[in-house]
């Protein structure tokens, strides 16, 4: 019932540019119906709301738009991007541990390797989008991900975030 009045009210929308007024009425069944023409001697028009109008915005990150010719969306090209430490945030830990985390999402096959100055810290993707980094002497220091396909070839490499690790010192 419902599915027939949206249907009846969309097909009016598009008549609306032809009609000037939209009347309604129910009949003994109690269907509701409408027409450009009233019914009975007193019909008054409806006040119908305006229409509802949609503008396309920019597509959400990591969707690729559809292709020119209509068919179905291309998938999006593998992203990858650190969404912790901060760019330039002081780690403060005694033992020099710090946790990254990206945001990525690996597919079958797929695995995440994570770097310090430019070096892998670990031998094998891994599937977790965190990873602990241990023992990191003080100072500067650049952390980046990788995503790894299932053949071993990287898909994507995230921006490089630097850090500075400054363990509390303890002055006698």
């Amino acid at each position: 019932m419902r599915k027939t009045i949206a249907l009846i009210l969309a097909c009016l929308g598009c008549a609306m540019a032809s009609a000037d007024d939209v009347y309604r009425w129910v009949d003994s069944n109690g269907v509701v119906h409408y027409s450009d023409k009233p019914q009975a001697p007193n019909d008054k028009p409806v006040v119908l709301p305006h229409l509802q109008t949609y503008a396309p915005g920019a597509a959400p990150a990591g969707l690729a738009p559809a292709s020119a010719g209509g068919g179905p969306a291309k998938p999006a090209a593998p992203a990858i991007a650190i969404t912790s430490p901060e760019p330039e945030e002081t780690i403060r830990d005694a033992e020099g541990k710090f946790t990254v985390t990206v945001s990525a999402s690996p597919g079958p096959g797929e695995g995440l390797i994570f770097y310090l100055d430019g070096t892998a810290q670990n031998e094998q993707p891994t599937p977790s989008t965190a990873f602990l980094y241990t023992r990191v002497e003080r100072g500067q220091h650049s952390v980046a991900a990788a995503l790894m396909g299932a053949n071993g070839q990287e898909l994507a490499h995230s921006d490089t975030v630097t850090i500075f690790m400054k363990p509390p010192s303890v002055n006698h």
